[in-house]
């Protein structure tokens, strides 16, 4: 008898990745779904709960038109030489790109305790690319760097998902201190690109700690919403938001600080400045109606991941009561 899988395996620790625990979160992935059904009010039965966005489907066959039907889809090449209107048919298509736009800069390699929110990152995207795998849709990713992007096309099989992990354990694993001196490329590059690759009716999860997810960046998330359904996936370390009250030496790589207990005012600056990064994430989203769900990096993440994307049991309906005989 098979032994149960336990979550806790599955859960990454440390500064770097590895391939095997992230081909492990394969198994989590029945469990997982990206997209909920939605009440149909039309005969275009779909399963995916999106705005609407193109036709989204695939031509069928050519029919008489009957009343009802949507004047859009008349053909009139076969109307004008039948002489009878002729509407077009089209098959609904039963699946939809998934891109996985990953943040592998400079400022993910942080952690405090449990993992570095790179390792969070990879964790993360690769479950969401075998979440898709598993329910038919092709997975595509852009891998971001301080200086470089790489990009793993769309497709709908395991070579795509695999390709996409031996790529992010390779940017990952080459991420060190110091930070580059001449500084990262911006999100909004990220952003621009993903555009690009992202097909209409695409859907796209960014995930990344958004600490420069600013002005900047809101025309292009903008531009990106228009056809493809954004979700905004945020990992933090509790340190970048609250410094402990006891003395602390931090470094770039490069020169060193020493933070006193005394330093009160640094501190609550400090806390003040990250909160302020933080909302201005939150307003953003909120203003592009983009789901926003954050992640710890110091608490294991696929219970997150399940609490958010696994799926729920149906209520239970209630049963007729019966009249007595």
């Amino acid at each position: 008898m098979q032994k149960a899988l336990n979550h806790n395996e599955l859960n990454l620790r440390g500064a770097y990745p590895s391939v095997p625990p992230l081909v492990r979160l394969r198994h989590i992935a029945r469990q997982l779904r990206l997209f909920k059904p939605r009440v149909n009010r039309s005969d275009q039965a779909g399963n995916l709960l999106t705005r609407y966005r193109g036709r989204g489907m695939n031509f069928e066959e050519v029919r008489y038109y009957q009343p009802g039907d949507d004047v859009r889809s008349i053909d009139w090449r076969v109307t004008a030489r039948t002489g009878k209107t002729h509407t077009k048919l089209f098959q609904e298509e039963r699946e939809r790109p998934v891109v996985i736009l990953l943040d592998l800069r400079s400022p993910m390699f942080f952690g405090s305790q449990n993992a570095f929110k790179s390792v969070a990152a990879c964790s993360i995207a690769s479950a969401l690319g075998w979440a898709g795998l598993q329910h038919g849709d092709r997975i595509g990713a852009l891998l971001f760097s301080d200086q470089h992007l790489e990009t793993v096309r769309p497709r709908r099989s395991h070579h795509a998902v695999l390709a996409a992990i031996h790529s992010m354990v390779e940017m990952a694993s080459a991420l060190k201190s110091p930070i580059p001196a001449n500084g990262s490329q911006p999100l909004s590059t990220l952003l621009e690109e993903a555009r690009r690759v992202a097909r209409p009716g695409s859907a796209v999860f960014l995930i990344s700690d958004c600490h420069d997810m600013d002005e900047s960046c809101e025309q292009p998330l903008y531009l990106l919403t228009r056809h493809a359904d954004l979700q905004v996936l945020r990992i933090t370390d509790p340190l970048e938001q609250h410094l402990p009250d006891q003395a602390l030496t931090i470094s770039d790589g490069r020169q060193r600080t020493f933070l006193g207990r005394s330093n009160r005012q640094q501190r609550e600056a400090f806390s003040r400045h990250q909160q302020q990064v933080r909302e201005q994430t939150a307003q953003l989203c909120r203003r592009l109606r983009l789901p926003l769900v954050d992640f710890d990096s110091t608490q294991p993440v696929v219970p997150v991941l399940l609490s958010t994307y696994g799926e729920r049991p149906p209520a239970p309906s209630a049963s007729p009561s019966r009249m007595p005989v």
